[in-house]
């Protein structure tokens, strides 16, 4: 029975954060990252029948703790930065969008698409020169999520209280690695 239940809650929908890291150019901090992503049944039916999900990639600042404060006050408590990204399925193709702005790249496997969407490759974070100058002091966190306020409003009600709907990984840290922090 116990081995019934582990099957049936594998195969639920889930973001595994697996690495993140930091790299300092054009006076900015660029981030990397990866996450493995599957969804679960429920999902994988809504987005076949046309329902686009909407996922972010979100960043915080958590160092120097002075600016990383002034940051969550200015921002209302959100995100120093968010990617946005959005995944689709087009039915006359039969291949999965995954879009970023009015940019969007075709997959013939879902698996190809999510793992396309768990990974992030020199995302401009954060441009404040005084922060990237000084790059022992820098530290941050990232995380992918299901970002459900995006969705229509129909789909936000329907989806209040439903495990199945919730999708996002946990917050994994990002720090420059030594070498790029003596630089």
């Amino acid at each position: 029975m116990w081995l019934a239940a582990g099957a049936v809650l594998g195969e639920g929908s889930n973001i595994r954060a697996q690495s993140a890291g930091a790299n300092y150019g054009n006076n900015r901090i660029e981030l990397s990252a990866r996450f493995a992503v599957s969804l679960n049944p429920t999902l994988e039916s809504a987005l076949t029948n046309g329902v686009s999900l909407p996922f972010v990639y979100e960043f915080q600042l958590t160092r120097p703790r002075g600016y990383a404060l002034y940051r969550q006050v200015a921002d209302w408590f959100s995100p120093t930065a968010e990617l946005g990204y959005r995944l689709s399925y087009h039915a006359i193709s039969r291949q999965y969008r995954l879009h970023l702005g009015s940019y969007y790249r075709s997959f013939a496997t879902l698996d190809d698409a999510l793992s396309a969407l768990g990974v992030v490759k020199g995302w401009g974070v954060l441009a404040d020169t005084s922060i990237a100058d000084d790059k022992s002091d820098f530290a941050g966190r990232v995380r992918l999520r299901l970002d459900l306020s995006q969705m229509p409003k129909p789909f936000q009600l329907s989806t209040l209280g439903q495990g199945d709907w919730k999708l996002e990984s946990a917050w994994i840290d990002v720090v420059p690695s030594r070498d790029e922090a003596r630089e």
